[in-house]
């Protein structure tokens, strides 16, 4: 019973300590030839020393009075340390850059590490409407954000519509119903946004748009009228016509005679 109880009470601290582990680890992302900031966790004391490191090597050391400000390797020549805070920057970043960068002030190693990843703009998006057949009498439709994201890390999506505001969504489609509001959408358009780029869409053509003509009911309103009036006035027409006539010959006969 103790061995097993023992045995719990090890996997439970194995388990606290992986999530206190990952929960250390910051992901950065940064973009060929860009620049990257990375700051230590606070500290009360005054700093006195600073080391950096990327996957375990000596990126940058400073110690007051003892060791001047070096920068190794690959990062010299576009690196600059602040001894004052800790901050490190690093310019004219390359896909060689990406690793777990850790920090050491005043000899103490700090638990929160950086694990950069190199990312690429986003692709120019596309809309494609699903399923092909869509149109003006399916019940609903799906708009589809096409476009390669597998390089261009956390990507987020947007869509608009005609010329109106720009709306957040969690994922790359967004459903359409075919319902009054939707039916005077004339366009779609969607956008691709991740933390070093950002891309817009050609706007699509609605399939559920159907053209209202405006006034129709108006018009059909004063055609009845118009109807109405005729049925009206047509039978004073005709004896108009007939008593003209009647007029006529009459008058004919009395200059004959």
């Amino acid at each position: 019973m103790e061995t097993s109880a023992g045995f719990w009470l090890l996997a439970v601290l194995l388990l606290a300590a992986t999530s206190f582990s990952q929960a250390q680890t910051v992901q950065r992302y940064f973009k060929v030839g860009g620049t990257l900031q990375l700051s230590p966790q606070p500290v009360s004391a005054q700093i006195t020393s600073i080391v950096w490191k990327c996957d375990k090597n000596l990126l940058a050391e400073w110690v007051q009075g003892l060791i001047s400000l070096t920068y190794y390797s690959k990062f010299k020549g576009r690196t600059t340390l602040n001894t004052d805070t800790g901050v490190l920057e690093i310019r004219g970043l390359t896909a060689a850059d990406s690793g777990v960068y850790s920090v050491e002030i005043n000899n103490q190693v700090q638990s929160q590490v950086y694990k950069t990843v190199e990312i690429e703009d986003v692709p120019q998006p596309e809309v494609k409407v699903t399923p092909l057949v869509c149109n003006s009498t399916s019940e609903s439709c799906k708009l589809v954000c096409e476009g390669d994201v597998n390089k261009a890390g956390p990507v987020k999506y947007f869509w608009k519509k005609d010329d109106g505001e720009w709306e957040e969504s969690q994922i790359n489609t967004m459903e359409i119903i075919n319902d009054e509001e939707t039916q005077r959408v004339k366009t779609f358009s969607c956008r691709m946004k991740n933390l070093v780029s950002e891309r817009d869409s050609e706007p699509i053509d609605n399939p559920l748009y159907q053209e209202k003509t405006p006034g129709c009911g108006l018009c059909v309103t004063h055609l009845g009228a118009v109807m109405r009036s005729l049925a009206v006035l047509a039978p004073c027409w005709v004896a108009v016509c007939l008593w003209t006539k009647r007029k006529t010959l009459c008058k004919c006969r009395n200059t004959h005679s």
